[in-house]
């Protein structure tokens, strides 16, 4: 009975066509499969980076625990409730000290005044020494911080940690220890979570670590009355994160820095804000850097931010208007100085995250460039099969939000390597066809070469490591089909082509496909797309819309299933969204003409 309802079940309902999807054996996401993320630590790879991480907490609590206790008041301050001294401390009243030191002076007989004897007097009257005990007050709520109340805080600071024992300080060390691995494990849980890219590179989370710990130590540094400058590094580094990475990786850190500063420096909330408030505002609004002069910009917004946080926050705990007047001011500075010294570092920057910012992409876009010259000198119809694929490239990348400037010059520059032998490419041959005379492998490696070639020139003139990628990644580890093809059928005439077993790769296969490696960037991967569309279009003898949407088509499918997008973060529906840009892209490229009549000729 189960077999007959089986069987009725299996004839009666509709079969769909499997899709090409269905096809495609590559990695499939799935929530279900993916890897515990505690899991995922236990890797020898993974607990070396983490232990890159875990350095550079030990060194931020190291700066903290020697740096000392840290003295939040400044000069002219209103505190809001009053400070009484938590251990018993002597401190030398000057004032009291200075007069008994002149009325001793006047003492001295009239015949004995010589400086040497004023000096020795002096010497001899011993300073006035204050007692406080513990509990004593010490400044009033509500009163101004003067130049004498921060001395008494600072010696009493100074007393309270000699009082304490070896237990006090072994906790807090482990605390601030602790305070800072938490801090840096968020950021961890962060990047394995959502910046993959950065969390698979050694170097990049070592340049970052460095970043952090150069913030560090350059925040103590200038945080010292009365121009208190820690907001410039702390700035600088939001902006170089910003650049290198995205926004939402940059205020993560801008967080996590801020408060392993204020945890240092024993900041309270008000300054919190004020320095979150000018770094929010700062990542938020930079965008593409197309010159320098937006970096300066950026920064005075960022200063006008940090102002106007300065203004709201010390008029809620009651300060001066001079003190508000001042700190706004060198607020202004900071972020002003934070722009100008980022555009001045764009170059270190680029080089040292490896990097490439619209400021350098424009240069490199300009068609006077040294290779692109000798490009269309050498190799004229590559040349303009470049300018096509950035003509077609550039809108697609623009349609997926990915970076269109990069896109168009990584197209321009893709093909540079034909230009060492330029006549073994169709695009520049002109009749004549040298790879007639050779065989199909030996025009293979001429082919792939070009790869190769491109590389080296790239790096010869100094190419920005992302432009050399897209020279690297435009083909992937796709196959050469045409010689390919030709090598079977000479296999197959003499005789003697390998065995070959059903659903496994063609013995010959590795040999005609490129090394690689596959596309890492969605920009690489438009212009491969691009690039495999504008090359096969040229080969239709009659480039109709609908040709010319099947062949997008069917370029698309055959490297989604050949696995090339697997590396380049492209999804499916930003492919369809590739897909109908390029189609757009190449109905325009061969749009028809309105034929012109001839002009009827007179007859003689």
């Amino acid at each position: 009975m189960t077999t007959d309802y089986g069987l009725r079940k299996y004839m009666f309902t509709p079969h769909k066509k499997p899709t090409r999807v269905d096809q495609w054996n590559g990695p499939r996401r799935s929530s279900r499969s993916e890897e515990p993320l505690l899991m995922q630590f236990n890797r020898r790879g993974v607990l070396l980076r983490l232990a890159c991480v875990l350095a550079t907490a030990l060194g931020a609590t190291l700066l903290a625990f020697f740096w000392g206790t840290p003295q939040p008041h400044r000069v002219g301050e209103i505190i809001a409730r009053e400070l009484r001294a938590r251990a018993s401390f002597d401190v030398v009243n000057q004032v009291q000290t200075d007069q008994a030191r002149s009325a001793a002076v006047d003492k001295i007989p009239q015949e004995e005044r010589t400086e040497q004897r004023y000096q020795e007097v002096r010497d001899s009257e011993p300073p006035v020494i204050d007692h406080f005990t513990q509990g004593s007050l010490l400044v009033q709520q509500g009163q101004p911080i003067t130049e004498t109340h921060l001395a008494l805080l600072e010696a009493e600071s100074d007393a309270y940690v000699h009082s304490r024992d070896t237990a006090y300080h072994v906790s807090r060390g482990a605390a601030l220890f602790l305070l800072f691995t938490l801090l840096a494990m968020l950021v961890v849980i962060y990047v394995a979570r959502f910046q993959h890219s950065l969390a698979r590179d050694l170097p990049k989370i070592i340049g970052v670590c460095t970043l952090v710990m150069l913030t560090l130590v350059l925040g103590l540094l200038l945080n010292h009355s009365p121009w208190c400058a820690v907001l410039v590094p702390l700035t600088v580094t939001a902006l170089i994160l910003t650049i290198a990475y995205n926004p939402q990786f940059a205020l993560m850190m801008s967080l996590s820095l801020t408060l392993a500063m204020a945890i240092t420096l024993g900041g309270r909330l008000g300054e919190l804000l004020i320095a979150m408030g000018g770094q929010a505002t700062a990542v938020l609004i930079l965008g593409n850097v197309r010159s320098r002069t937006r970096l300066v910009e950026v920064g005075g917004v960022a200063g006008l931010a940090y102002l106007a946080m300065t203004v709201a926050t010390e008029l809620y705990s009651g300060q001066t208007w001079q003190m508000i007047g001042w700190d706004a001011g060198r607020g202004l500075l900071w972020g002003l100085l934070a722009g100008f010294l980022v555009s001045g570092l764009l170059p270190l920057v680029e080089y040292c995250f490896t990097i490439i910012t619209d400021v350098s992409l424009v240069e490199l876009a300009d068609g006077s460039h040294p290779l692109l010259q000798e490009l269309v000198r050498r190799a004229p119809g590559t040349y303009t099969h470049s300018m096509t694929v950035a003509t077609l490239a550039e809108p697609a990348a623009e349609a997926i939000g990915a970076n269109p400037l990069l896109t168009r010059v990584g197209s321009y520059f893709h093909d540079i390597g034909k230009m060492l032998k330029p006549h073994y490419f169709i695009e520049n041959q002109t009749g004549e066809n040298r790879h007639d005379a050779l065989e199909p492998a030996l025009s293979t490696l001429i082919i792939i070469g070009h790869v190769k070639d491109g590389i080296a020139l790239a790096e010869q003139y100094r190419l920005p490591r992302p432009i050399i990628d897209f020279i690297q990644q435009h083909h992937g580890t796709t196959l050469v089909e045409y010689f390919y093809r030709q090598a079977l059928r000479q296999q197959k005439g003499q005789g003697n082509a390998p065995a070959h077993c059903e659903g496994q790769p063609h013995p010959l296969e590795p040999t005609f496909r490129y090394p690689g490696p596959k596309p890492r960037t969605r920009e690489s991967g438009v212009v491969m797309l691009a690039d495999a569309v504008e090359s096969s279009s040229r080969a239709l003898s009659n480039p109709t819309p609908g040709s010319l949407r099947k062949l997008v088509r069917d370029m698309l499918m055959k490297r989604l299933l050949d696995g090339q997008f697997e590396e380049s973060g492209l999804t499916l529906t930003e492919l369809h969204v590739v897909e109908e840009s390029l189609r757009k892209g190449l109905i325009a490229l061969y749009h028809s003409r309105i034929k012109y009549p001839e002009a009827e000729r007179k007859a003689s």
